[in-house]
């Protein structure tokens, strides 16, 4: 990206003749925060109500990513590893692809006490055919009592279905086939009895028909199942009961679907498979308790929001005494997805709402809790996911938002919030600076060093964390970095800090606006310990530039430790 520049190959041709009128002023770097609130947003139809306990969720900025590939549900075992399946990319050069006659689903082991240091280790692959679907992927995954059950589910058409000007991936779930087993911790593997034409709960969708028991989740007990209420496993399906006469395309798809659903089984090898062993929730009685019955057609879902409830995980907090389910939806398949986490006393719920995350990842999904990263005080935890996997489709490029999301394992520390928690005059990551909000691009990126950390709400880099600050790769004053919104946003103000280190320093540059008028600015401070404002009459905007003019000598990696935009509203 370096050749580019500020004309028409990267930015369109414009006068540039018009300086806008604004004012110039020091500012301090705002209170280091102990966490960033990511604002919850459910839409007005969302029928859960609020939590009054859990109102919120902050992330500390620890974060650390793992692997080339994605599908991570890590199981704790009594050995005090985790395992894990995974697929569609490669773990220490093996490679997995779940489409496909000759589909293969991944395993590994995950060896560690610290999410920034983790192992990942033990890597194998296992054949299984899909026919008569066209894939076959990793689902609910439990080491219990040395033995690993392994879940595999369907889906179809293809990967790729383009409908109605979308490339949508994956529209149909097909049903859950069932569990192969190990009792080596995955050197060698019993398959399933159960096959996809004769799948363990006999659902079919070869024809986008409605599963309710797709790609089950184990809940999370803990180490070896230890915080089982009553010894049993309990699966956890997102579904859909109806369809597809009269339903969007891709209604109950790997991402998307109507329900939640819960079965449950005492898990041992002569049960696992068996379908007469299990039990459904089948709603509650008069008094309040759950009733669980054998009879699948009974079954009932334990939460409910149609067209807004795809991929499900649960996870038991121990020292909480709450249940959290963190559901995704993922809307078309492949464009952003929205991830939001629920909270209950009881399983079956009722369900209420701790935070709804628009565009989180900007596109995570598969997002769980693993249990043996739950803090002692319950409110500190790690969210696994995968992000953006199908970022360049239909045009869209997804940011990592938070810093660190990506295509593989991502571990993201978080604290969950009490109603007294919320943190006030947090400025750079409050709704009115937009920037957080904006895609960015630049004319370069140094590669140990991330473009979005230029907008990720913190001000800081090296001496300190580099993963909140934007570095260009060798430029001085020929850097430029760029901020575009999906829709206008009216602006009256812009904060630029420095990089903190001593030997990059931008003393002068230019904002450019996309009706072509401009501010030229001052010198930054050197340290970021200050920024400078500039502050101007309220213009709409739905992009701009800044372009750095002038830099210290031998400045070696120009860039920027923040860039923050104020909305005018």
């Amino acid at each position: 990206m370096k050749t580019l520049h500020a004309s028409a190959l990267l930015f369109g041709a414009f006068l540039v003749n018009q300086d806008v009128i604004c004012a110039e002023r020091l500012i301090d770097v705002p209170p280091a925060q102990p966490y960033r609130v990511w604002r919850s947003e459910p839409p007005k139809d969302c029928p859960f109500k609020q939590s009054e306990t859990l109102v919120g969720i902050g992330f500390t900025g620890k974060n650390k990513s793992y692997t080339g590939a994605d599908t991570w549900y890590p199981s704790w075992a009594s050995d005090d590893n985790m395992y894990s399946p995974w697929t569609d990319g490669s773990v220490n050069g093996l490679h997995s692809s779940s489409g496909g006659k000759n589909a293969t689903t991944g395993h590994a082991t995950i060896i560690g006490n610290d999410p920034m240091n983790l192992v990942i280790t033990n890597q194998g692959i296992y054949k299984s055919d899909p026919s008569p679907y066209a894939g076959r992927y990793p689902c609910g995954s439990l080491v219990y009592n040395g033995v690993w059950y392994y879940g595999t589910y369907c889906l179809h058409p293809s990967g790729s279905v383009p409908k109605d000007g979308i490339n949508y991936n994956w529209p149909w779930l097909g049903p859950f086939v069932g569990f192969r087993w190990s009792t080596d911790f995955g050197k060698t593997w019993t398959q399933t009895p159960c096959t996809p034409d004769k799948p363990l709960f006999g659902e079919s969708a070869l024809n986008g028909e409605p599963v309710k028991i797709g790609a089950p989740h184990i809940v999370d007990f803990g180490r070896n199942m230890q915080h089982s209420p009553d010894g049993y496993a309990y699966l956890v399906s997102h579904g859909a009961s109806s369809g597809p006469e009269g339903r969007r395309y891709a209604y109950n798809s790997w991402i998307t679907g109507d329900e939640i659903y819960l079965v449950r089984v005492k898990p041992s090898i002569e049960n696992m498979n068996d379908s007469t062993k299990y039990e459904f929730f089948a709603g509650h009685d008069e008094n309040g308790k759950p009733i669980w019955s054998r009879d699948f057609k009974k079954s009932k879902p334990i939460a409910e929001w149609k067209d807004n409830m795809g991929c499900v995980t649960m996870t038991w907090n121990e020292p909480l005494k709450k249940y959290l389910m963190c559901v995704t939806d993922g809307g078309n398949t492949v464009h952003y997805f929205n991830t939001y986490i629920l909270e209950s006393d009881n399983i079956t719920g009722p369900w209420r709402l701790v935070t709804y995350m628009k565009r989180f990842g900007e596109q995570a999904y598969f997002v769980n809790i693993p249990s043996k990263f739950i803090g002692k005080d319950g409110r500190t935890l790690w969210l696994c996911y995968a992000a953006n996997f199908s970022s360049g489709w239909g045009g869209v490029k997804f940011k990592s938002n938070p810093p660190g999301s990506r295509y593989g394992m991502c571990l993201h520390e978080v604290k969950l919030l009490a109603p007294g928690d919320r943190l006030e005059n947090d400025v750079l990551n409050s709704p009115k600076n937009v920037a957080l909000t904006a895609r960015v691009s630049a004319s370069s990126v140094h590669r140990d060093y991330s473009l979005n950390a230029a907008v990720d709400g913190v001000v800081g880099g090296y001496p300190g964390n580099t993963q909140h600050e934007w570095a260009s790769n060798g430029e001085g004053d020929s850097a430029m970095i760029r901020l575009t919104w999906d829709s206008p946003q009216k602006i009256n103000r812009i904060w630029l800090f420095d990089r903190p280190n001593d030997l990059d320093q931008i003393t002068s540059g230019m904002i450019l606006f996309d009706d072509g008028t401009t501010i030229k600015t001052g010198a930054l401070p050197d340290d970021a310990k200050k920024g400078l404002e500039i502050s101007f009459e309220p213009k709409s905007v739905k992009w701009l530039l800044f372009i750095v003019n002038t830099v210290k000598p031998k400045s070696p990696n120009i860039g920027l430790a923040e860039i923050a935009v104020f909305s005018a509203d």
